[in-house]
């Protein structure tokens, strides 16, 4: 869930603030945590028994689902729902707007290149992702030369993700309550605290700086977790090994596999560590361990999504996309190491902490920025047209009858994962539906 300063116009964050608030979307978030099988969601949770109480870092809860799939939970649901008709294996290609452009008639749907057809509604709601729903919006320029809902040009831009930076290294001699409770996995924070409510899987906590010295530093959100494995070294093999391990375990087969595989051959000492310390932390606990911040993202109009040259099976034109991370990112992340390693030291005579010692190059930077698939911004929200593509009942302004739902109206991203905000967001949007087609 984001928080209250999420929502607010940052001076030192151009573009920021939202056009509602949490406490108007309290009611949703409880609705869309009782959705996800999330309990406690307005709870007090302790925070960690050793972090200094006035401290610059403390404990913040993360909300996890343990509802790996919606669509196998709720199928039952909509094949039920006598309101509801489910069309797999569709793909939206463009939408049809009356000569005026401000009513959209109806959308184009192909299942195979060949076999194509029209749906034609009263309303329609695009939630498409971060990505599509922009490119949806680019490519129904039949009546409208640069796209639905893009009379000032802001459909793809401000493109933002959750920047992620492995780094640094944590060698303990013995288990450790301070580092375990911030381990994302319940099982390794389960030997270490003595409250059970805490090893739920929805209850993890990441290491944050106070919104007060986000404030006075003028900083961007983020989130620490401290993950079991081998020594900053060896962390490409490791990362590499990890994800790889991830898509096999859901039976996916990922375009990224290969690339995972060339890593993992070209850093075998890094492989090996982390599968002996894997081992070895499922038997004995885990000695090594290393940062893993995942940042907010300023919003910036040059990161965005545009149309290629290229067409995809369709005949549409496929996605290009500029994701650009700007300087703001880098300087919390200075911050957040140089904070995170005093106040680990301030443990030393616990844990040995060694500075971060990351150097692969990537996106432009000597940072190797990461991502974590939360892709944001590109149908901004903002009351004035001039400034988003939806207002804050996600209606595409100037249009009559037109919605988007997903995390491409975030005006900001925050530091937390965006599920639970998408989610109240589309309950929030479909109450508003209702009252509108009533």
């Amino acid at each position: 869930m984001l928080d209250h300063v999420d929502f607010e116009a940052r001076s030192w964050i151009p573009m920021s603030g939202w056009p509602v608030d949490r406490n108007s979307l309290l009611p949703d978030y409880e609705t869309a945590a009782g959705l996800l099988g999330i309990e406690d969601l307005q709870a007090e949770w302790p925070g960690s028994p050793v972090l200094p109480m006035n401290g610059p870092v403390f404990s913040e809860r993360c909300f996890l689902s343990p509802i790996p799939d919606l669509g196998a939970t709720l199928r039952a649901r909509l094949q039920a729902a006598k309101n509801v008709q489910v069309v797999l294996h569709a793909t939206a290609l463009r939408l049809d707007t009356d000569a005026s452009g401000r009513c959209v008639r109806s959308i184009e749907v192909a299942s195979t290149p060949d076999r194509r057809f029209r749906i034609e509604a009263r309303s329609f709601v695009l939630a498409c992702g971060g990505i599509e729903n922009a490119r949806l919006l680019l490519v129904s320029n039949q009546q409208m030369p640069n796209g639905i809902g893009n009379e000032h040009d802001l459909v793809g831009r401000y493109f933002m993700e959750h920047p992620r930076v492995k780094w640094g290294s944590l060698q303990i001699c013995r288990p450790d309550t301070a580092i375990a409770f911030h381990v994302p996995s319940a099982e390794a924070r389960r030997p270490y605290l003595s409250q059970e409510k805490h090893c739920d899987v929805t209850a993890t906590f990441g290491l944050a700086l106070r919104p007060e010295i986000r404030e006075s530093e003028r900083l961007l959100g983020s989130r620490t977790w401290i993950k079991p494995g081998p020594c900053a070294s060896d962390l490409d093999g490791s990362e590499a090994l990890h994800y790889l391990a991830f898509w096999l375990r859901k039976g996916r087969l990922h375009r990224d596999l290969i690339r995972s595989g060339r890593t993992i051959l070209r850093h075998p000492a890094g492989s090996i560590a982390s599968a002996i310390e894997r081992i070895g932390h499922s038997r004995r606990g885990a000695g090594h361990f290393h940062f893993d911040t995942i940042l907010e993202q300023e919003p910036d109009p040059e990161s965005r999504v545009t149309l290629d040259t290229r067409l995809d099976e369709f005949n549409v034109p496929r996605v290009k996309l500029e994701w650009r991370v700007g300087p703001l990112v880098r300087r919390t992340l200075e911050r957040v190491q140089a904070i995170i390693t005093d106040e680990m030291r301030l443990l030393v005579h616990r844990i040995d902490v060694q500075a971060p010692t990351h150097e692969a190059p990537a996106y432009g930077d000597d940072i190797p920025y990461r991502w974590v698939r939360h892709h944001m911004g590109t149908t901004r929200m903002s009351n004035d047209p001039r400034t988003g593509v939806v207002d804050a009942s996600c209606q595409v302004h100037g249009l009559a009858n037109l919605f988007i739902a997903g995390s491409s109206v975030f005006p900001t991203g925050g530091n937390d994962m965006p599920t639970l905000t998408i989610v109240a967001l589309a309950i929030k949007l479909s109450r508003h539906l209702q009252q509108w087609l009533e």
